[in-house]
Order: structure tokens, then sequence, then C-alpha cells
């Protein structure tokens, strides 16, 4: 069985919209991320990793996006090894979902509560 699930753009934006308990997770490098990225994201880096592995329950629904959906399966894979139990890997990554019709969206449910935490 497969520790986390590819997930489709629209699925994404769904999930995003209708449950609190969803994180967007970016792996591109700080400068990809700078230069674009979806208002919800937040930045997996080297340097937030472990925190979010210890302060993250595991029954939030976690997205992960890399540039073109070739990475964010390993990333989604190691979230689901350490035991979180909705880990998703964004199909297309980024360059996929930069191209998707823009929607009107507000950063919801604990994504502000989890970078607080990460930004100190």
């Amino acid at each position: 069985m497969t520790p986390f699930a590819r997930i489709a753009i629209e699925q994404a934006e769904a999930l995003l919209t209708d449950q609190d308990s969803v994180m967007l997770l970016d792996t591109r490098d700080a400068r990809a991320y700078c230069q674009g990225h979806d208002p919800r994201a937040i930045h997996l880096s080297d340097l937030n990793l472990r925190t979010l592995l210890k302060v993250t329950p595991k029954q939030v629904h976690l997205i992960f996006c890399c540039a073109d959906g070739a990475s964010s399966p390993d990333m989604a894979r190691l979230f689901a090894e350490f035991g979180f139990i909705n880990c998703y890997s964004l199909e297309g990554g980024y360059a996929a979902w930069k191209s998707r019709p823009q929607h009107a969206a507000k950063a919801r449910g604990i994504r502000a509560r989890h970078a607080a935490a990460l930004l100190g």
C-alpha cells in the first residue's frame, strides 16, 4: 500500500477550500518559492522540516508541491513514514498549479498558526 496519494489540482483546491486542517507545503528551493507561490503555501525547507514533523498534528491533510510533481512524492512518503495519515503529492507540481484557473482564495485553517510557530 502506498503511504501517500497523488492528488490532482482540482482535488487539492477542493481540500484547501473545504477543510480546516490542510497545509500546502512547497518543497521547491527558496529562490523558486520567492519568485512565486500560492499565498496559502508554507515553504518547506531544511530549516523548518524538524519543526513541522514535531508540531503538526498527524491527522492534518498535507499537500506537497514541488516544481513539476517529480520530487514531492518523496517528501509525502517521508511524512507518511513519520505517521502522518493524509499525505498527498500534487500532480504536475507548481508548474500545473500556477496554470490553473485563478481562484480568490484566502488562507484558512491552521496554516496561520503553523506559520507563526515556524517563524517564532
